[in-house]
């Protein structure tokens, strides 16, 4: 013989079941923005490290050729006083070229990679890696208040307490919530950012 079932008690069954599926299928979706958020801060990261090493390396090899410019024009003023004026020419020339050289580091907008258009670049992947990091807090704790409400509306299934279905529900609005204010940052919560 099969067992009759109360009909009330069927519904919330069925109700918490539907309820705890969307609330999964929301969980999904706050994990996957999660690992979103985390792997673009951490390529942006790194984007900017490797911008600013550019950046470093157009710096040193600026000051090199300044260093060499300097170099062949004390050569040419002072080492070689017997020295041809042509040689004393060459040498000037070279200096100059070097310096111009050097000095074509500073900025470069044709190809963007000046320093100038290189630490731009870098701030402004800092700027979007910091973007990305001040998601992750909002994903962090509607993950949590997605899962608590999983466990809480499961309880009820064994309880049937109305207080911990409308905690759960609440907590699963509240975490829907963080989790799309995470996509979106519609609304900034200071205890978060």
């Amino acid at each position: 013989m099969s067992e009759v079932q109360d009909p009330q008690k069927e519904a919330l069954q069925r109700k918490c079941s539907i309820i705890i599926s969307l609330i999964a299928s929301m969980l999904l979706v706050n994990i996957l923005g999660s690992q979103n958020a985390a792997s673009t801060a951490s390529f942006l990261n790194a984007a900017a490290i490797n911008t600013y090493a550019f950046y470093q390396a157009k710096t040193i090899r600026q000051n090199d050729m300044m260093l060499a410019a300097q170099t062949l024009e004390g050569i040419a003023n002072t080492a070689l006083p017997l020295a041809n004026e042509a040689s004393k020419k060459t040498l000037h020339q070279q200096a100059e070229a070097l310096r111009a050289k050097a000095q074509s580091y500073e900025s470069d907008p044709v190809a963007g990679e000046g320093k100038k258009e290189l630490l731009n670049k870098a701030r402004e992947a800092e700027r979007s890696r910091d973007e990305a990091m001040q998601r992750g807090p909002y994903f962090d704790f509607a993950g949590l208040l997605l899962q608590l409400s999983i466990i809480l509306i499961s309880v009820v299934l064994i309880t049937e307490r109305r207080t911990l279905y409308v905690s759960g529900v609440v907590a699963a609005i509240v975490g829907t919530f963080l989790s799309m204010d995470g996509f979106f940052m519609f609304l900034p919560i200071p205890l978060l950012g």
